[in-house]
């Protein structure tokens, strides 16, 4: 799967947004029912580059030409949430544990991992002892102790408005908005 380019080596703002699709029934006495068939939020990620080059705007569009727009789902490292220092991670098995991301208390699984380091009991665990695919730790040897690690994630998006708009402001100097939907 496709990385997006690392463009921010200069400005740039974002911001990280939670939907629910929550359905809400009030009754006439004030009585509420609610309802959401999400396990997960739908999150939205919006990026602008005030200050793009000539080469960083021309390597924005070949990148999205090369997923063609929406079609092709791509890893997006957020400028915020993307990296877990300590984490205890969640036991799927005896000898597998699932990466997960944690925004305040909060708890989301994370398919796509890297830089990644294993501690049982603070004791650093080296990486002949694991395999790491799809977010899931599988341990050679089932660990005795507690569990942590710290790595990268990275989160699966796709663009919203299917494509791009470069606006050149001045002599090397262009701006681009982004709007990316988290897909699993």
């Amino acid at each position: 799967m496709r990385k997006f380019p690392e463009l921010r080596k200069f400005s740039w703002n974002s911001t990280f947004e939670e939907r629910w699709n929550t359905t809400v029934q009030k009754s006439a006495s004030g009585r509420v029912r609610t309802l959401t068939n999400q396990l997960y939020p739908a999150w939205t990620i919006k990026a602008s580059y005030p200050a793009l080059t000539d080469a960083q705007a021309d390597e924005l569009l070949g990148f999205v030409a090369l997923i063609k727009g929406s079609f092709e789902a791509f890893l997006w490292l957020d400028p915020e949430h993307n990296a877990e220092k300590g984490a205890p991670l969640a036991q799927v098995s005896s000898s597998k544990y699932q990466c997960v991301a944690r925004i305040g208390s909060y708890v989301e699984p994370v398919e796509y991992v890297e830089n990644v380091t294993i501690l049982v009991n603070g004791a650093i665990v080296p990486a002949t002892n694991y395999i790491v695919s799809g977010g899931i730790i599988t341990f050679r040897q089932i660990p005795s102790g507690t569990v942590t690690a710290n790595y990268t994630y990275y989160w699966k998006v796709i663009l919203a408005d299917d494509g791009l708009t470069i606006s050149k402001k001045f002599d090397n100097i262009n701006t681009a908005e982004i709007k990316l939907e988290v897909v699993r």
